[in-house]
């Protein structure tokens, strides 16, 4: 009777529902937002065509992140129409090709993977490949001082023909300048940046020995380039001032006529390329690159990779000797950096060293440290060095800048006797609270950390701080025994910004007995668009993880011993900051039981519209510039879309760079002033307002990506971008106000108004 009752009132409930279902109208989405794909890839062949796959959504959709070759139909649409959609492929002339399409509905999405076929994928096409951006060039305070001979940071070279590579150059140098590299506003194709090749007095480059693939003949050599000889009127490329030949033995030369597909460029960036075909069985390929006008011609992204077709055919034998020499000099005879270890640590990078008798107190795999009574430096071998700490050698090489330090490059060591005293100084100790303050020469050090292992990488951090770590350069021992573990450390600081960089001389493993608990941060910080953030709880003991908005969940929520918790949420779709408290707490018995780590996931910035308009008259001073100015100088902007023709720039670059002065004239009543004001892309500057004598105010301006090279700049701005300078107060006259930069630094500034 029981099974009966609930059997009838179970049969009612969904008559009951059925009958809500059939006679109420609702228009509105319902259920859970969700979104479903018939197939997750797509295969297409190299000839193109149409493919169709099935959608379901309970929610209106879109498509996004389709590149050109790619048709989707349709684009868009709601629940009723949940229907097939058309997916269209454009014949491929070129590699092997994928993209992931997304389909979303806000709070959920869905990703189609389009593959087509073509001559072959990236690894088996590209032979030589090099963007020169292993590691960032860094000018030094006499100028460029990065010589091939003495920076290794250009070698990043990859491709299947890489295994036999070696080079010889002559006045050739690795630079990068944030307006000028090949992904500036300067650059017509899609460059990779940071580093590029300077040809400077005397130049060639040559890359010899890259190994060709079996049965291929057609290869594309292609590489970006800009004409930018200092104060030209006119930097139009010269084909005939950049040559580039080709070799199979790297002693006769074919020489390459090269094209840039919209042809030459007046101080701009673009990508040229050559198609050749060599005779069959041509085994190796030597490049061979030069700049007969010197300090005029930039390079990156040098490349060989096969061609889908045939080019121009290369006959070697009628080749040219071109006398290379194969020197491998850095292009300008090196001055000498003295006798004593501090002397070499002054001199500029490229200075001559030639040290007697110091001695070896630290080793590497790669390098070693060597002291005396002025000091401590890093040699840099980039092999086993051949010595053992006690050692007293002769070392002779060039000095170069890494981690922003003098270290000593291409040595040569000669030891003079071995097993002497080494006697340490009293260890600088690192801890939570001074590893801030980077030490600016090598340093002996000791500090204790815990070790974690990010991919090939060995980390040490030290407590809770986790925007700077440490690593044991080139450590001779075997760090996965410490991995998890806390070391206690002595040894040379030897450069780093974020990183720490030490040769270490002694490495205790630290055990410790009781209950242990703390967190890797305190502070997370999620983009507007991202979904998900973590952090690490160390320790022995149980734990748990409390967050105070319901949006944004932990996993897990609880753990026992060290562990990893996730934090995931849903993109933030609105201008306001969201501030998360998330709880990390333990009953065991420990110095602190509870962290609160706060999590702060930004907002999205509206974009400023309107006139950005001066009601400020201004006077130019030294080194500014604004729409009056002539040439080059003439300043002007392009401002969220919007033309902005008042616009002034202070301060000059170039061989002899300079602040910038002028002068505003604020009318009486002013209390405060507002404006838009950016630095050159990749620095920082400070501006500084005075009223005759007297310092009033000071604005550090920081850096804005389109502000760089010459005007018209295409600057992006939000409305928190806008600066106030505030009076010391009201203005009773109309007064004169001088700005200037507070060193040689440019500066860009529009919309100065009055208030």
């Amino acid at each position: 009777m029981k099974l009966k009752n609930l059997f009838l009132g179970s049969f009612a409930l969904t008559a009951m529902l059925f009958a809500q279902s059939c006679d109420d109208k609702n228009d509105g989405p319902t259920g859970a937002p969700s979104i479903e794909l018939s197939t997750q890839t797509l295969d297409f062949e190299k000839d193109g065509g149409s493919q169709t796959i099935k959608l379901t959504a309970t929610r209106d959709w879109n498509v996004t992140n389709v590149p050109d070759w790619i048709a989707v139909d349709p684009k868009s649409g709601n629940p009723a129409e949940n229907k097939e959609v058309t997916i269209t492929v454009l014949e491929n002339t070129g590699m092997d090709r994928s993209q992931d399409i997304k389909f979303t509905i806000g709070f959920d999405g869905k990703t189609l993977t389009v593959n087509q076929k073509g001559t072959g994928s990236a690894s088996e096409v590209v032979v030589y490949h090099n963007d020169f951006d292993k590691e960032l060039a860094v000018k030094g305070e006499s100028g460029w001082k990065t010589y091939l001979d003495s920076f290794d940071g250009w070698k990043n070279e990859t491709g299947s023909g890489i295994s036999t590579v070696e080079y010889a150059f002559s006045g050739m140098s690795a630079r990068t300048n944030s307006s000028g590299t090949s992904n500036s506003q300067f650059s017509d194709y899609q460059g990779s940046g940071k580093n590029y090749l300077w040809f400077a007095k005397d130049n060639y480059f040559h890359v010899k020995n890259i190994t060709l693939p079996e049965g291929k003949t057609n290869y594309t050599i292609s590489f970006g380039s800009e004409r930018n000889l200092y104060q030209a009127a006119d930097n139009t490329f010269v084909p005939e001032e950049f040559l580039v030949y080709v070799s199979n033995d790297g002693s006769k030369w074919v020489k390459l006529e090269y094209a840039f597909p919209n042809g030459l460029k007046n101080r701009r960036w673009d990508l040229a390329s050559s198609t050749f075909t060599v005779p069959s069985g041509t085994k190796s390929l030597h490049i061979y690159i030069k700049a007969t006008l010197a300090s005029a011609y930039l390079m990156d992204d040098l490349d060989l990779s096969v061609a889908a077709s045939a080019g121009t055919a290369i006959d070697f034998s009628k080749g040219i000797d071109l006398g290379t020499g194969g020197s491998t000099g850095g292009g300008e005879t090196p001055e000498p950096a003295g006798n004593t270890i501090a002397a070499v640590c002054a001199a500029a990078a490229g200075s001559a060293v030639d040290l007697k008798d110091v001695l070896v107190t630290g080793v590497t795999t790669q390098s070693y440290v060597i002291t005396d009574e002025t000091g401590s430096v890093l040699v840099f071998v980039k092999a086993d060095p051949k010595v053992k700490v006690g050692d007293k050698v002769n070392v002779a090489g060039t000095t170069g800048e890494h981690n922003g330090l003098i270290q000593i490059t291409a040595p040569t060591t000669a030891v003079v006797s071995s097993n002497n005293t080494v006697t340490y100084p009293a260890p600088l100790e690192f801890t939570e609270a001074n590893l801030a303050d980077t030490p600016k020469k090598v340093t002996y050090v000791s500090f204790t950390g815990n070790v974690k292992k990010n991919n090939q990488y060995y980390n040490i951090y030290i407590g809770s701080v986790t925007d700077k770590d440490l690593s044991l350069s080139y450590y001779t021992g075997n760090m996965d025994e410490f991995v998890d573990c806390d070391i206690k450390v002595k040894g040379w600081y030897v450069g780093g910004g974020t990183h720490y960089q030490i040769v270490a001389t002694e490495v205790e493993k630290v055990e410790t007995t009781g209950p242990k608990f703390s967190v890797s941060t305190t502070a997370l910080t999620a983009k507007a668009g991202d979904t998900s953030a973590s952090f690490d709880v160390k320790g022995n003991v149980k734990w748990t993880v409390a967050s105070d908005n319901a949006a944004y969940t932990v996993s897990p929520a609880s753990g026992d011993g060290a562990g990893t918790v996730t934090v995931k949420f849903a993109a933030n779709e609105t201008e306001k900051d969201v501030t998360v408290k998330l709880t990390v707490s333990t009953t065991e018995e420990v110095a602190t039981k509870s962290y609160t780590v706060v999590l702060t996931h930004s907002g999205t910035s509206a974009a400023v519209t309107g006139k950005f308009t001066s009601n400020v008259k201004w006077k130019l001073g030294d080194n500014s510039y604004d729409g009056s100015s002539s040439g080059n100088s003439k300043q002007s902007a392009v401002v969220n879309g919007e033309e902005v023709s008042q616009v002034l720039k202070l301060g000059k670059a170039g061989k002899a760079p300079a602040a910038g002065k002028a002068t505003l004239t604020l009318p009486a009543g002013t209390t405060k002033v507002t404006f838009y004001g950016f630095s050159w892309k990749g620095t920082k500057a400070t501006l500084v307002a005075s009223i005759g004598e007297t310092k009033v105010a000071s604005k550090e301006l920081t850096a804005n990506t389109g502000v760089a090279g010459n005007s018209p700049y295409k600057i992006t701005v939000t409305s928190a971008d806008l600066l106030t300078i505030e009076l010391p107060s009201k203005l009773a006259t109309d007064t004169d106000v001088e700005i200037t930069t507070a060193a040689a630094a440019r500066v860009v500034l529009f919309a100065i108004n009055a208030e």
